[in-house]
């Protein structure tokens, strides 16, 4: 028998036989979402951006040669202030002498640090609340909407300037736990949506017959399947989350001097505009590279994980 010949046992007539070169090409679910992925140039340039961006932070104190004992780059030189780029300060100074290229890589762990966990608080939050109010309905789930109605009618930065305020000591821990503890109804509403999308299909029900757990078909069988929608909202999160870390930063009510932060980078230089503009556009520009980057890393994964879209 030759390799053309080989079809499934049982099979109909007309079936495609299924040669070693076509199980060959069988991909599975994951390689399917590269792929896809794969074939969106934005989101890919995207991601490699980021990377290299988190490389550069990471090293900061490699590159600018700061330690805890000793910090000559983020530290005030009046006497060197307003210094033009140069080889030893790659993107000048600002107005008391820092260099500038090492506060934009320090205020880089902190942006990408808050928008990162502030992400994961409410993701947490959004899903166990989500998922709670979807599977199991009633009463219970008209608690929780009304709770994140009322969270969605609070005007969310003005809230935050209050809180931050009264509560925060300027720490990113603080930020990190204010953006969460107010960002999760989007959240929460979307896996809300998908739980009671899917706690009706049929193959929740046979797992309920053969005696599954209320918290194994929440989390085993309907989570999975709901973690697309889950993973875009995510990648937006983080840059809603950078963007109001440097809302806060800028206005004062986030991280305060002498630590870096894009946003209070934005603040020290605004009176500079003329003087040295470049101390008002690099942080502004690395704030709309990074949420940009984000922004369509959301747009391809999105693609990539929607079951719909067809093959090209």
């Amino acid at each position: 028998m030759t390799t053309s010949q080989i079809t499934p046992p049982g099979a109909p007539a007309g079936t495609i036989e299924m040669t070693p070169e076509l199980i060959s090409k069988r991909r599975g679910q994951l390689r399917i979402i590269i792929d896809r992925f794969l074939r969106n140039k934005l989101a890919v340039a995207s991601v490699i951006i980021l990377v290299v961006m988190v490389i550069l932070a990471a090293l900061a104190p490699v590159l600018t040669h700061t330690t805890f004992q000793n910090q000559p780059a983020i530290d005030p030189h009046p006497e060197n202030a307003f210094a033009p780029p140069s080889s030893q300060h790659l993107l000048g100074t600002d107005d008391i002498g820092r260099d500038e290229f090492a506060r934009l890589l320090f205020g880089a762990q902190v942006s990408l640090a808050v928008g990162v966990f502030a992400m994961l608080l409410t993701i947490v939050i959004g899903v166990i609340l989500g998922s709670i109010a979807g599977f199991y309905g009633g009463w219970f789930d008209t608690l929780l909407m009304r709770v994140t109605d009322a969270f969605l009618a609070v005007p969310f930065l003005l809230i935050l300037f209050v809180l931050s305020r009264v509560f925060s000591g300027g720490r990113v821990s603080d930020i990190v736990l204010l953006i969460g503890l107010f960002a999760w109804p989007g959240t929460a509403r979307i896996v809300r949506a998908e739980f009671l999308s899917y706690k009706e299909r049929e193959f929740l029900m046979a797992a309920r017959t053969l005696g599954a757990s209320n918290m194994r078909l929440m989390f085993r069988h309907i989570l999975p399947n709901a973690a697309g929608p889950i993973i875009v909202s995510a990648t937006l999160l983080v840059g809603g989350a950078i963007i109001t870390e440097s809302t806060l930063s800028f206005f004062g009510f986030g991280l305060q001097p002498p630590q870096a932060s894009w946003g209070n980078m934005l603040t020290d230089s605004r009176e500079y505009i003329f003087k040295d503009p470049l101390l008002l556009y690099l942080p502004g520009l690395a704030i709309l590279l990074v949420v940009l980057c984000f922004n369509l890393i959301g747009d391809g994964l999105r693609d990539a994980l929607d079951p719909y879209m067809t093959e090209r």
